[in-house]
């Protein structure tokens, strides 16, 4: 502690503890020099010597187990601190009244009430926020200094930055004097004095012209005077001292106006490089420093700056990178600087530090000018910290071209360059090394563009080749499936197929395996594998749903009556389809379960039979009459209350509707007296149940209700006029 703390924790040591008068938990206080020892026992036994300079704040505390320890009061009361944060100060250790005083008479600092644990905990506050305060300044300090080390930028950077970024000029037409001014040199020249390079002599919007005074090949440009590209990065590697090199991304934006042309730029992160293979005594090989409006740099990045794609400035990478475990990028770096490529090299750097030979696969891609693959490969590389270092198609692991690619034919892998292909070109000539499949520059180009990978069509090549599916899905596509993705239509078919298999349709036959009208193929066979799901559930726990509608024979005595009573009326059938009134509940539950919608799980439709409220019927296919298909809710006029089907879906709907008006075309004519008076009471108690949803504001089940309610007002008009 102050003024030399090991000859004073040797003092504090020296004097034996007070021993306190009273029980429990409590303090005596004992004084050498400007330092205040408290020493805090419970029922007489020393827990703790705490010690704190009541002149700068400096404390600390003693205990017998661990020995001398930074830290505070709460610190020395307990280890958890947490459990005494919000305790008042009468929980505090006992102190004499002429302690206590003495604290606050030497304990100045400003408090809130008259404890002299209050007067202590303001004075640590005090000194931990001038140490902070004071390491904060020292902090900032140190890397303001090891920023100026940074060198400059170099002198041509702007102008080397535009001829890599832009490099053509442009003249811009004046509005009001008509006149043309180069952003080269700024000159102005009249339309009759420029040159057009292909002879002409108007000069058009976009033209290449030569300007007169200095003779460049410019565009000319009468419909803007200003142009700005988007904003890049400019990446610097510079050496900052014998320890340590910095990779500098500076954001760069080109522009052009009246009469010049610009660069903008600014710093935006700085990425220092050690040289850990050098000292030894370094422990981090590299640290990230971005820039801030209000702190300068610092390590937060409140601003989300990112590295973008940009151009690396040529430099001598070998003596700056050496001893760093960025040193092996050296070649390539270099090479890529002279070749002008934009890529983002902040990873390409990072992917070095990480993966042994990274650097060589990369100067071979480069070399090799694989550009596009070499783009996808460094954007496929991570940032330290990640749990995948590369997410690419390459092997980064292996030594031979062929082992990289995963590709044994090496035609492939130079139509991966001479085709300008990326990862997914890799991605399809390695699935054609790998199937055998010889696979056309077209159809490659077309799987690309639609985002289609070799994944996607696996499990096809037993039916058609990626030619042919290609030829396939475009077709559908434009017969089928207008305003579709050829992506969406590929998944439709691959749905389609796995629907067949399950169905156990003959997936050798070409009907099956290609229809022609896809679509109506692919609704079909979701009706037919609905079907196979309705017989499994029909199929399954028969004494459950026989328990259950005998449950409900009990409660609704009359129902089974009233279906026996009102089946010749309201049974009816076209060649397609027939309408079928049940037998028994049981065949209720059954039709319910296995259309999985409410009709046979719920006793409001059994209670409205029995009240002659509505009539449930089933609706089944000619070809099919055993499987349940729809379900109707029917009122006793003929009005239909709902009509529902697998999972509440509606296939085949329009032509179901036109059977329904046919039906209840039918039954009209067959209604008694009574049917028609039940018909006006059931519609009364339709309105209230229509009422009520809308008090209740069920917007959802209102439109199912009026979508099926379509006949409803024709029907009752008509009973009416009866």
């Amino acid at each position: 502690m102050g003024g030399g703390a090991e000859m004073k924790r040797k003092a504090i040591e020296r004097i034996k503890p007070k021993k306190p008068e009273g029980k429990g938990l409590t303090a005596t206080l004992q004084e050498l020099g400007e330092i205040l020892i408290l020493n805090i026992y419970q029922a007489k036994e020393l827990l703790v010597r705490y010690c704190i300079n009541y002149e700068t704040g400096e404390h600390e505390y003693w205990k017998e187990q661990y020995g001398w320890r930074k830290g505070g009061i709460l610190n020395a009361l307990n280890k958890d601190w947490r459990d005494w944060e919000w305790r008042t100060y009468d929980d505090y250790p006992k102190l004499q009244g002429k302690d206590a005083n003495r604290i606050k008479e030497l304990i100045r600092h400003r408090a809130w009430n008259n404890s002299p644990w209050e007067r202590i905990n303001g004075l640590e506050h005090s000194y931990n926020s001038e140490i902070r305060e004071r390491c904060e300044t020292n902090r900032k300090m140190k890397l303001m200094n090891l920023m100026r080390k940074v060198p400059g930028r170099p002198k041509n950077l702007r102008e080397w930055f535009f001829e890599q970024a832009a490099g053509e000029d442009y003249m811009f037409r004046n509005r009001e004097t008509k006149e043309f001014v180069c952003t080269n040199c700024g000159e102005s020249s009249w339309p009759e004095e420029i040159k057009r390079q292909d002879g002409e002599k108007k000069i058009r919007h976009n033209d290449m012209v030569f300007c007169p005074s200095c003779g460049k090949l410019v565009r000319a440009k009468t419909r803007t005077d200003h142009i700005e590209q988007k904003w890049k990065s400019c990446y610097l590697i510079q050496p900052v001292d014998e320890d340590t090199s910095v990779l500098r991304i500076i954001e760069a934006k080109v522009g052009w106006d009246n009469g010049r042309h610009y660069v903008e730029l600014g710093d935006e992160i700085r990425i220092l490089l050690y040289k850990v293979y050098s000292n030894r005594k370094l422990k981090k090989t590299y640290m990230i420093y971005y820039e801030d409006s209000w702190d300068g740099w610092t390590k937060g990045n409140r601003k989300n700056l990112r590295a973008r794609e940009g151009y690396l400035y040529p430099g001598e990478f070998g003596q700056i990178l050496d001893g760093t475990t960025y040193s092996e990028a050296t070649r390539v770096l270099e090479h890529l600087s002279k070749t002008g490529m934009e890529l983002n090299y902040n990873r390409l750097v990072a992917g070095t530090g990480q993966m042994k030979g990274y650097a060589q696969k990369i100067e071979c891609l480069a070399k090799g000018r694989f550009w596009n693959l070499l783009r996808d490969t460094i954007g496929c590389t991570d940032y330290p910290g990640y749990l995948t270092q590369y997410y690419g198609p390459l092997d980064m692991r292996e030594e031979s071209i062929e082992g990289m690619f995963r590709i044994q034919d090496r035609q492939k892998i130079n139509r991966i360059r001479d085709e300008h292909g990326g990862n997914r070109m890799v991605r399809w000539m390695q699935y054609s090394d790998e199937t055998g499949q010889k696979i056309s520059k077209e159809t490659v180009q077309w799987m690309i563009k639609n985002e289609i990978e070799p994944s996607g069509i696996r499990g096809l090549e037993k039916y058609m080749s990626p030619q042919k599916i290609m030829n396939y899905i475009e077709r559908q596509k434009k017969e089928q499936y207008a305003g579709m993705t050829a992506k969406a239509v590929l998944e439709e078919y691959k749905d389609y197929l796995s629907m067949c298999e399950a169905c156990c349709k003959n997936m050798a036959d070409e009907m099956v395996y290609r229809p022609r009208e896809l679509k109506r193929r692919h609704d079909e066979v979701v009706v037919d594998r609905q079907q196979i799901q309705i017989l499994k559930e029909l199929e399954n726990n028969a004494e459950g749903k026989e328990a259950y509608a005998q449950e409900m024979r009990q409660k609704f005595p009359e129902a089974e009556e009233i279906l026996k009573e009102i089946k010749s009326r309201y049974e009816y059938e076209d060649e397609e389809y027939k309408i079928i009134v049940p037998n028994t509940l049981v065949d209720i539950v059954k039709e319910g379960r296995a259309l999985h919608h409410c009709a046979g799980s719920s006793e409001r439709y059994f209670d409205r039979i029995e009240s002659r409220e509505t009539y449930i019927c089933f609706l089944r296919r000619q070809e099919t009459p055993g499987i349940p298909f729809y379900t109707i809710e029917v009122e006793p006029g003929g009005t239909i209350r709902q009509h529902r089907s697998y999972y509440d879906e509606e296939p085949g709907i329009e032509e179901i509707r036109v059977f329904l008006k046919s039906w209840q075309k039918a039954i009209r004519k067959r209604l008694t007296e009574e049917d028609k008076k039940l018909a006006k009471i059931s519609r009364i108690k339709r309105e209230a149940n229509i009422a009520e949803l809308e008090e209740k504001k069920n917007i959802r089940v209102l439109q199912g209700l009026t979508e099926d309610f379509l006949e409803a007002e024709e029907i009752e008009k008509e009973l009416e006029a009866v």
